[in-house]
């Protein structure tokens, strides 16, 4: 039986403990939810500002190369997800060809696929593809790191308790102290020992290559397993010297890129190692299973990013599933409550730090009402601000 969208509701979430205007973004978000005729709903989110993925969503037509996504997709049929997200692209493409544009095309893409496979009686995996795994690596996000040992033990000591093995750590303000950074990354990895894996994440504290360059030997030694969103993405140049100076895998694309085509320079440059998209900015699963085509036959790995809520990093489950090669899924370990409340369904990460995929049809979560009572921005409160 054929089902079609119903109607679109768009959540702006925000936890009360944390002020707008913080770096990170998971004390806010925005959560799109897909109703079918069929009494079943999709849910997506997007690490982007709620309001403008809602206005996006639900503005009204401007003209034809410019329309709510709402509207578009609005009694259609949900038969085939990656015509609906052509047809998106196509009729908002007044707004751009990349930026906020697609970061509302990835929340809709993700519910209408989990809408899709759940009226099909299959996880999202089976619908994007074949399955090719049960469970897979987590990494814990930790952020921020602190700047003494004794305090570093303090933070990172309960994550290895909780069975990860592995563990993605930022650049902080403290690193313009480079004595400091060499007690502290050295006492990390002796902390963590040898058998797990250390990734930095560089978040673009550095706008050129000669900033992190006097790192390189230092995080080589301490056998960090890759460098993350080193520079500007502007600056694809910096991005090859970095590459063409360290052993250490490059990795590129959680900050900013939405579609393919934004890869391309780095492709053409040879300027990174590991694609790290946010399906939750870079067109859902669509324009995912279209960046692992386009990366088939170049040796390149696709570590998505997720700093964001159960719902990402099940999705990133679902689409790492599909892929042959074993890879690892980011954890937030933010302190966030709406980080760690709004969904429920995904199981823990298990003593030998796997997360396995999720069970079930769609993909496996389902959202917490309560906490959606709690965290939801009102109309009232949005028209005050």
């Amino acid at each position: 039986m054929t089902v079609t969208i119903e109607r679109v509701e768009v959540l702006c979430l925000q936890d009360p403990q944390a002020a707008y205007y913080r770096f990170e973004g998971s004390y806010q978000n925005v959560v799109v939810l897909v109703h079918g005729d069929n009494g079943l709903v999709g849910i997506g989110e997007s690490d982007a500002p709620p309001e403008i993925v809602k206005a996006a969503i639900e503005m009204a037509p401007y003209n034809h190369l410019a329309e709510g996504l709402a509207d578009i997709v609005s009694g259609r049929a949900v038969d085939d997800p990656r015509s609906l997200w052509d047809e998106m692209y196509e009729r908002a493409q007044w707004h751009g060809r990349r930026g906020a544009a697609l970061h509302a095309i990835s929340a809709l893409d993700i519910a209408i696929w989990d809408l899709f496979a759940q009226s099909n009686g299959v996880a999202v995996c089976e619908a994007l593809g074949e399955s090719h795994h049960d469970r897979l690596p987590a990494y814990a996000t930790i952020y921020p790191l602190e700047n003494t040992t004794a305090r570093i033990d303090a933070q990172v000591i309960p994550f290895l308790r909780r069975g990860f093995r592995h563990l993605k750590v930022c650049v902080e303000p403290w690193w313009s102290e480079p004595d400091r950074v060499r007690r502290n990354l050295t006492h990390l990895r002796n902390l963590v020992g040898p058998e797990r894996g250390l990734m930095l994440d560089v978040a673009q504290e550095f706008s050129q290559f000669e900033q992190l360059a006097p790192f390189l030997d230092l995080l080589a030694d301490l056998d960090f397993a890759w460098i993350e969103a080193p520079f500007p993405l502007d600056n694809v140049e910096d991005h090859a010297r970095l590459r063409a100076a360290t052993r250490i895998p490059i990795g590129v694309g959680d900050l900013g890129l939405t579609t393919c085509k934004e890869f391309e320079p780095f492709i053409a440059a040879d300027a990174f190692d590991i694609a790290q998209p946010d399906l939750t900015m870079f067109g859902g699963f669509t324009e995912a299973l279209r960046l692992s085509h386009m990366l088939e036959s170049t040796g390149r790995r696709i570590v998505p990013h997720a700093y964001n809520t159960d719902i990402t990093i099940a999705a990133n489950l679902h689409f790492l599933a599909t892929r042959q090669e074993v890879e690892l899924i980011e954890y937030s370990t933010s302190p966030s409550r709406l980080r760690q409340d709004l969904a429920r369904g995904l199981v823990s990460i298990d003593d030998d730090g796997m997360i396995p995929i999720p069970t079930g049809t769609g993909l496996g979560v389902t959202l917490n009402a309560d906490a959606v009572a709690e965290f939801v921005v009102s109309r009232a409160a949005e028209a005050s601000r």
